[in-house]
């Protein structure tokens, strides 16, 4: 059979979604071919399909970009991976491996990336083509299962591990309780942080009271509760040494400004649809750091799969469903509405 059912978005207009029967793809002499155990719905994947995404893509293509499977089939340049051996990938499908950026560990900002289930096909499929330098051993201890929402992991590692500064005693705050947010968490915790903030909105009861899992000290809803006040009300009363804007609208940026201290810094990691429209100036007044956060590279990987390992961060904890890939659909609700944390899908025959 050279065929396999695939979630395909293949126009770009909204709603342009549909599952299809497609080929299985060819690898090359660099690539291995991977069949999918299961992949995770992002919070992105339902706007694509809605068509409120801030970013540009190529129709037609697979959906999806976490994942883990088995490796089925190998180039033969491939060194060091094998038939049958359990794996997890980066999101980087291609990247030029010439310029400054790829030269210097940042090719995840390469003019000419390309990323699974945006550019390139995913893995919302049966198979997935993966070139070897973006593979990653899964090991024995971490479940496959697991393993597919790796990627979450890594956007919060590098976030808060290498692009922020957190120190012990430092206080947190972490803007939005989605999977990103909850593992920012994590995060800081691990960092030392003596004080964790989760601030989520009107529907976000039950992933704040997750997030105290994760780490959170205070979980406030800012549909009830005057979350600056309440921040600045502890400590010294200067606000949070870092604030984490997982969330992405103008809203939680000015929100940001608010909260964080003077000489603070805030990471933002959510996209925002729509223009900013409001002063910058207090960065300036508080003298803040301002730090734009996008996704991850190979080391990272390699240190939030020892953290897995180890038993440091469960990410089963952040699994509520698993459905078939034919109900897409609804899993892109479940994530929506947020009835769900996190969804991942399984292949169909």
């Amino acid at each position: 059979m050279n065929t396999m059912k695939a979630v395909v978005k293949y126009e770009n207009k909204p709603c342009a979604t549909e599952l299809r029967e497609v080929p299985i793809p060819q690898i090359g002499e660099d690539d291995v071919l991977v069949e999918v155990a299961y992949v995770g719905v992002c919070g992105t994947d339902p706007h694509m399909h809605k068509g409120s995404v801030v970013f540009n893509f190529n129709c037609p293509f697979i959906l999806g970009h976490e994942f883990a499977g088995k490796i089925v089939k190998v180039g033969r340049n491939v060194k060091g991976f094998a038939v049958g051996d359990r794996v997890t990938a980066e999101t980087h499908a291609d990247y030029c491996g010439k310029c400054t950026l790829c030269r210097t560990n940042n090719y995840h900002l390469c003019r000419g990336r390309k990323g699974f289930g945006f550019h390139c096909d995913g893995a919302y499929a049966k198979y997935v083509k993966v070139p070897q330098r973006i593979l990653h051993r899964v090991p024995e201890g971490v479940s496959l299962r697991a393993a597919s929402i790796t990627e979450p992991l890594c956007v919060a590692y590098k976030a808060v591990v290498v692009n922020s500064t957190v120190n012990p005693g430092d206080m947190v705050v972490v803007i939005g309780p989605g999977p990103i947010g909850l593992l920012c968490m994590e995060m800081a915790r691990l960092r030392g942080a003596s004080q964790i903030i989760a601030i989520g909105t009107s529907g976000d009861d039950e992933r704040l009271v997750l997030a105290r899992e994760f780490g959170a000290t205070l979980a406030i809803n800012s549909s009830r509760e005057d979350a600056v006040s309440k921040v600045m009300s502890l400590a010294d009363q200067y606000g949070a040494d870092l604030v984490i804007d997982t969330a992405g609208p103008a809203e939680t940026l000015r929100l940001s400004m608010d909260l964080v201290r003077p000489n603070g810094q805030i990471t933002k990691i959510g996209w925002g649809p729509k223009p900013v429209n409001l002063s910058l100036d207090p960065l300036i007044a508080k003298s803040v750091t301002l730090k734009g956060h996008f996704s991850h590279t190979w080391d990272v990987w390699e240190k939030c799969l020892v953290l897995m390992d180890r038993g440091q961060v469960d990410l089963d904890r952040l699994i509520t469903h698993e459905l078939p890939l034919d109900r897409w659909q609804e899993a892109f609700e479940l994530v929506e509405t947020k009835k769900a944390m996190k969804v991942v899908l399984t292949p169909i025959e």
